[in-house]
Formats: C-alpha cells, sequence, structure tokens
C-alpha cells in the first residue's frame, strides 16, 4: 500500500465544555507578555489547523490551574478542556478522533496551579481577543 508522502493538515478542535472561562496558548510564549492568548467563554470552541504528524505544545488555563499539553496526530481530535483538568490523565477514548495512545492525539505533559494571573469570568473581558486574530498568529509562529 503506497504511503502520503505529502503533508497534510489536520484540525484540533478544544472546546470549553465548563462553567468557567479559560485560556489557550503556545506553550512557549507562557508566562511572556506577547498578547498572544485566546480566550474561551464557556460553551465557545477554538479549531487549530495543524500538520499532520508534527508535535505542537500548549498551556490552557482556568482560574490558576494551568495544564502543559501536546498535540500530535494524523487525523482530526476534538478535546474537551474539562478532561485536560481532571484529577487522573484523560482516557483517550474521551478524546474523540484520537485512536487510542499518546502518540497520536493529545497528551497532558503536567497540570500545576499559577496563583500569579488567574482567569476570572468578570474580569476576563478586558483580555478578550477574538480567535481569528490569534489563529493567524499561531499558524505563523509554530
Amino acid at each position: 500500500m503506497p504511503a502520503i508522502t505529502q503533508p497534510y493538515e489536520v484540525l484540533l478542535d478544544f472546546t470549553n465544555d465548563t462553567h468557567d472561562c479559560a485560556t489557550i496558548q503556545l506553550l512557549r510564549d507562557y508566562d511572556r507578555n506577547t498578547s498572544a492568548v485566546v480566550l474561551l467563554h464557556p460553551g465557545e470552541s477554538l479549531t487549530l489547523v495543524l500538520e499532520a504528524g508534527s508535535i505542537y505544545k500548549y498551556a490552557l488555563k482556568s482560574h490558576s490551574k494551568v495544564a502543559n499539553v501536546s498535540a500530535r496526530s494524523w487525523r482530526d481530535i476534538q478535546c474537551e478542556i474539562s478532561h485536560l483538568f481532571a484529577a487522573s490523565p484523560p482516557s483517550w477514548a474521551s478524546l474523540r478522533g484520537s485512536t487510542g495512545s499518546p502518540a497520536s492525539g493529545v497528551t497532558v505533559d503536567r497540570v500545576w496551579r499559577d496563583y500569579r494571573f488567574n482567569v476570572w469570568n468578570d474580569a476576563v473581558s478586558n483580555y478578550y481577543v477574538h480567535p481569528s486574530i490569534i489563529r493567524s498568529y499561531l499558524r505563523a509562529n509554530q
């Protein structure tokens, strides 16, 4: 069977299925004043276009909890943010589109607390950046 030799794109869809706001940014930019942060209100989602098989690292934050995640896939993935902050690592079956191994989906590398900056529902409107602006930045800087 012939192998695919052309690079192709996959979609990574982060959905905020929590009752709180959450932010997503490139892990390398976390704790830097880059203004490259996407704010997701409850029920909102963000779809990132990734090159299949490449590794991408993100920091997702809700209140003071931060999840460092790695994404690597050869097909589209949908990921609920609540699964990333679960007390135990997410089951790979819960990451729809994943084939069941960390190498083909989203891996939670670390969950920790950052008390310096908190995402609060009533204060985050000052930090809102429209997702279309951030998508351009994320594509250009990955």
